[in-house]
């Protein structure tokens, strides 16, 4: 079980790696002939699939187990992504998208609850930031490797970069095999949905902390993960040869892997309405960047979202473990993630039609403007949460 942390590291950068990612938008735009709605609508299939199953996903891993989830996880994304690679049709594309989803959804909240009780039955829950950081920092290491690699694969073949991705998957089987359960309290499915609205009646009504957390990280989230699927072709756009998409997503990655390393050092102590201030002001930086600069170079601004994603993960997420009980620590994180998923499945489409009618600026302008008040009233709102604690503990 010592080995399990870093079991799941590996894990990360099977699961990571992403071959695809940086040539995704122009593969769908060319070889399927999407446009950036068509891509957002796609995205938004695999959003309603994480949103379905995220989850159940979640609360069937905290009672059949942690591994068998992960195991069960990278076997489907071993088969979906060279499914993936070789769909011509949007039917086909939304198959792979649905199978990868599911895939996701079972993944989601599983590693990182594994993780957390690994350390904690082995004395070690206090390294839990420490090895949030590397997990991230392994998996962007990973997909800024798969980035670089991506281009001479898309060289060789269109296909090469999905079967490649498929590949990884299958040493990520491997490795899921690999891990140790640790003992702790598994619920049985005796009164499923009564167990279910106690979940939701926690989050909603009792715990105030959690609540106000889960709108932090996804209102953060969302911040890092719409530039995702415009970046490439905004950098495209701008006259970036496209040979330098991979470099360009590589040194996205790699931005997140440094800043989520290094996050329990720089923002480890600090309160967490502190640390979702710097993200505001990070994610104005970015956007007004992207809105603003109309040079091959203007996607510069982008690093400074993924320097914010890097950031506040580990040090959030480490909150968020010690606030949800053991017996249903991954349905409780799938339920955040679900939360997440269905934010994008709203904004994801209506992103995609702003950018196809009013432009790549002008929606990264608005975008500024509606996710700095988002983050300052989720600052505000930690802030307001952490007083009350204090309040509470000095009476």
């Amino acid at each position: 079980m010592d080995r399990n942390p870093a079991r799941l590291c590996v894990l990360r950068g099977a699961q990571m790696a992403l071959f695809p990612m940086a040539v995704l938008s122009v593969f769908l735009q060319r070889q399927v002939g999407f446009t950036v709605t068509d891509i957002m609508l796609l995205q938004a299939v695999f959003g309603m699939a994480m949103v379905i199953f995220e989850f159940p996903s979640g609360y069937l891993a905290d009672r059949i187990g942690y591994r068998r989830t992960l195991v069960l996880a990278f076997a489907l994304w071993t088969v979906a992504w060279p499914i993936y690679g070789y769909s011509t049709t949007w039917w086909g594309v939304a198959g792979a998208e649905l199978l990868l989803g599911v895939g996701m959804a079972l993944l989601s909240g599983c590693d990182s609850a594994l993780m957390y009780e690994s350390l904690l039955a082995t004395g070690r829950e206090h390294e839990f930031a420490r090895w949030s950081g590397r997990h991230t920092f392994w998996g962007q290491l990973a997909e800024g490797g798969g980035a670089l690699a991506a281009g001479l694969l898309f060289a060789w073949g269109v296909q090469g970069p999905f079967l490649a991705q498929g590949a990884a998957s299958a040493v990520g089987l491997l490795v899921a095999l690999s891990l140790v359960e640790p003992p702790r309290e598994r619920p049985d499915f005796t009164d499923s949905l009564g167990q279910v609205r106690a979940m939701i009646r926690h989050v909603a009504r009792e715990n105030t902390e959690l609540r106000a957390l889960i709108v932090a990280v996804v209102v953060l989230g969302l911040a890092s993960f719409i530039p995702v699927w415009t970046v490439q072709l905004y950098a495209v756009d701008a006259g970036l040869p496209e040979p330098w998409l991979g470099p360009m997503w590589a040194v996205a990655n790699f931005t997140v892997a440094l800043a989520a390393l290094a996050s329990h050092r720089l923002v480890g102590r600090w309160p967490l309405a502190a640390t979702a201030g710097l993200c505001a002001a990070l994610i104005v930086l970015g956007y007004l960047g992207l809105g603003l600069s109309h040079v091959w170079w203007g996607f510069v601004a982008y690093y400074a979202l993924m320097v914010m994603r890097g950031l506040q993960g580990p040090v959030f997420r480490h909150r968020e473990q010690q606030l949800v009980p053991s017996s249903d620590r991954a349905g409780f994180v799938s339920l955040r993630s679900m939360v997440f998923r269905s934010g994008f499945l709203v904004a994801g489409p209506l992103v995609g039609w702003s950018v196809d009618h009013r432009g790549q600026h002008w929606t990264m302008l608005v975008l500024a403007g509606v996710f700095f008040v988002a983050s300052c009233l989720v600052a505000l709102g930690l802030r307001r949460v952490a007083r009350s604690g204090s309040d509470s503990g000095a009476g």
